[in-house]
Parts: structure tokens; sequence; C-alpha cells
């Protein structure tokens, strides 16, 4: 897996070079970070399609930790994503997923609510001309949403800097 860390500093963590350190103090890489990149260094031994994803960071959102991946690499996990998710969450004593990086809010959203279908996108345009989205899901699937519907509007804006409203149908 390729990190902004080196693999000498993350195997004797917390003794860091000054590289990672100066990494570590200006906030680019976090607790979290080195964590999570130490549980998916450990799984790439049984899943060898973790080697060629690129960790960009993880955030953490009540119960759940989410870990960014560069464009493309999760379809390099898509034959083993689902065990990879729970075994790493395992390890972290907490529910994971894999997200990959996008500016598109429905990608996003897709890869947080998965298995849970989306059912439509619509374009709301407001009257300072800007606009959100509104994404609809079937309310039978309400339920199985991993996080709070406010939070995770919250957690899409963060990632993708557009606004979306998350309706039930």
């Amino acid at each position: 897996m390729k990190t902004t860390l080196c693999s000498i500093c993350l195997t004797n963590y917390p003794l860091v070079c000054v590289n990672c350190q100066e990494k570590i103090d200006s906030g680019e890489i976090s607790e979290l970070d080195v964590r999570v990149i130490r549980v998916l260094i450990n799984l790439e031994k049984n899943f060898s399609s973790l080697k060629d994803i690129t960790f960009v960071r993880a955030i953490q959102a009540n119960g759940l930790i989410i870990v960014l991946v560069s464009r493309g690499d999760s379809r390099r996990l898509r034959p083993a994503l689902r065990k990879i998710q729970r075994l790493a969450g395992g390890e972290l004593d907490t529910t994971l997923r894999i997200v990959e990086e996008s500016r598109n809010p429905q990608h996003i959203l897709r890869d947080l609510i998965r298995p849970v279908r989306i059912l439509g996108v619509n374009t709301i345009w407001l009257p300072d001309n800007s606009f959100e989205r509104k994404v609809r899901i079937s309310s039978r699937d309400q339920s199985r949403i991993p996080l709070d519907i406010r939070r995770l509007e919250e957690i899409v804006y963060e990632l993708s800097g557009e606004r979306i409203r998350i309706a039930f149908d």
C-alpha cells in the first residue's frame, strides 16, 4: 500500500524519522491514519489487491471509520472489499468503510451506504444561484444506513465540497 509515511516509521511508530514527524506535526497524518494504515498493511498478506492502493486519509465519525483511497482503487478491491472492511473493522473495534476519493458526491455517498441503492439524484437550484443535490433513497433501506443522515450529509460535503440533502421515498 502506498502511504505518505515510510515503511520503517510504520513498523517503529511512535519512533519516526524527521520527515514523517513533520507530517504528523503539521496534521497531514493523524494518529487514526497510522492505526488504519498499520491494520491494512497487516491485511496485505492475505489480500494482494491492497498492495496496489494509495491511502489518502481516514476520518472517524460516530463509531465509523471512513478510509479514503485514491481514484480507481476501490475497483481493485471490489472482489474482496466486504471482507477487507469486516476484518479491518474487527481489528479496529469499529465499522470501517473504504471510499474512493472523488469530487462527485453521488459516488462518495454510494460507497458510504453500500449495499443500499440510490434511487435518483435531483438538482435543486437555490435563490442565490447556488445549488444542492437531493439524493433519493428507498424508505425501506433507511435502517440499513450506518450513520445519522445529517452526519452523512456533512461527511459527503467535507469530502466532495458539494451540499447534498438525503430524502427517503
